[in-house]
Formats: structure tokens, C-alpha cells, sequence
């Protein structure tokens, strides 16, 4: 079962695109420098650019494989933060970074203008345990 259909009652899904294609799933698996995060491939399996909304307040982005591949790109994300992945964004300016930051292997958030392992802030141990369980939504 995808975790969107488990979310927490902090979120709901705003919009959405549509799923991606597998190409574009293993052009992002030869992209990144890291393994994909299970839960991030199977949200963008069933959607991708995916806006959750939390405590109806504000919202934070999936995006697709795709969207990884070109956002990482511009913003140089692994020339800051070696072995990492952004797999998403806050209205805020912030990056969604899958990364070893100061609470080990996790999602953490960073500002675009600030790439920087210090400066990132820990949500949770996965995508999975922030939307199912909550834990981070404060964070993000």
C-alpha cells in the first residue's frame, strides 16, 4: 500500500502529478549517489510533484525523478553535500535532502541559499516515518 493512502492526519495531499515512468525511476537510480529511498520510490510510483499539506497550514513537495535529477543539478546539491539526494522543497526555500547529517541517515531540510551538512535541520529517519507517523511535520 502506498503511504499516501496511510498518511498522518497532519497531512493531505494538495495536488498532484501524474505517476513517473520506470525510465525515469532508473535514470535517477544511475544519477544519484546514493541508494533511492524505498518510500520516496514508492510515492512517485503511484504520484509524483506531490504537494502535502500540513496542519492545513503549509506545504511541502515531492518531486518526480525527474525533478530530483534537475533540481540537483542546478542548485550543485552533491558539490555541497556529498552522498545526498533533495528529493523535495518547502515554500520556505528549503531543500528536502536525503542525507548523513548530525542525527545520522535521514531527511533533513536545508536552505537553497545555505547548502551546507551543518546547517541542516533533521526531520526524521525517512519519508515514511514523517508521513505515516508524523514525526518531523513540525520541521517541515
Amino acid at each position: 500500500m502506498n503511504l499516501l493512502n496511510k498518511l498522518n492526519s497532519r497531512f493531505s495531499v494538495g495536488a498532484n502529478e501524474p505517476a513517473s515512468s520506470e525510465d525515469d525511476l532508473q535514470k535517477l537510480k544511475t544519477f544519484s549517489q546514493i541508494e533511492i529511498p524505498s518510500d520516496f520510490v514508492s510515492i512517485v510510483r503511484e504520484m509524483t510533484e506531490v504537494e502535502v499539506v500540513v496542519d492545513n497550514d503549509r506545504y511541502f513537495r515531492i518531486w518526480s525523478p525527474s525533478g530530483c535529477i534537475e533540481m540537483n543539478e542546478e542548485y550543485e546539491i552533491q558539490n555541497y553535500i556529498p552522498n545526498s539526494l533533495a528529493i523535495g522543497d518547502d515554500e520556505g526555500g528549503s531543500a528536502l535532502i536525503v542525507m548523513t547529517g548530525n542525527k545520522g541517515f535521514g531527511l533533513y531540510k536545508v536552505g537553497f541559499g545555505d547548502l551546507s551538512s551543518e546547517d541542516a535541520e533533521y526531520i526524521s529517519a525517512s519519508l515514511e516515518e514523517l508521513l505515516v507517523n508524523g514525526i518531523g511535520a513540525e520541521v517541515v
